[in-house]
């Protein structure tokens, strides 16, 4: 299965295919054999990567997932062939202001910036609760928190600007 992963911005396409227990990972003209261990499900892995052993923890928030390696923090994002392609079509977002809306009504559970912070696309900014549904939404365009125009637990309708960023 091929994956693109987003590490720091730097962009790594990436197949994994299942091979004598283990699986043989590609990246580019390189090509791994990894036979992986669970350490703690979900959470810690035991790599051993061409007879190299490595210790992975694992930090999940949304679809940004954080990797524990040799006491560094490598902050990542995975994506399918079908999402990638998706994001691609849409291209980068234009510079400037980047106003984001309330994508449907509902209650604003948790915001997970203030004004100042530096965003990347796919950030995650607010929370939004709809018919007991949680739905985070994430910024489309890289720049700075400009405004915040509510806070939790505020009730926003369809088109409400939350999130202006620059």
């Amino acid at each position: 299965m091929k994956y693109h992963v987003l590490v720091d911005g730097e962009h790594y396409e990436v197949e994994v295919l299942r091979e004598s227990g283990g699986f043989r990972i590609s990246l580019g003209d390189e090509s791994h054999y990894a036979d992986v261990g669970t350490l703690r499900d979900g959470y810690a892995y035991s790599l051993v990567i061409d007879d190299r052993s490595v210790d992975i923890g694992v930090e999940e928030r949304g679809d940004t997932v954080s990797l524990l390696i040799a006491g560094g923090r490598y902050p990542a994002e995975v994506l399918g062939e079908r999402e990638w392609i998706a994001r691609s079509i849409q291209g980068t977002a234009a510079e400037g202001d980047m106003t984001v809306r309330a994508n449907m009504t509902g209650i604003v559970r948790e915001v997970l910036v203030q004004p100042g912070d530096v965003v990347e696309i796919g950030t995650t900014l607010f929370i939004l609760e709809a018919m007991k549904m949680e739905n985070e939404v994430k910024a489309e365009a890289a720049g700075t928190v400009a405004s915040i125009s509510v806070t939790a637990g505020a009730t926003v309708s369809v088109g409400d600007v939350v999130v202006e960023i620059e």
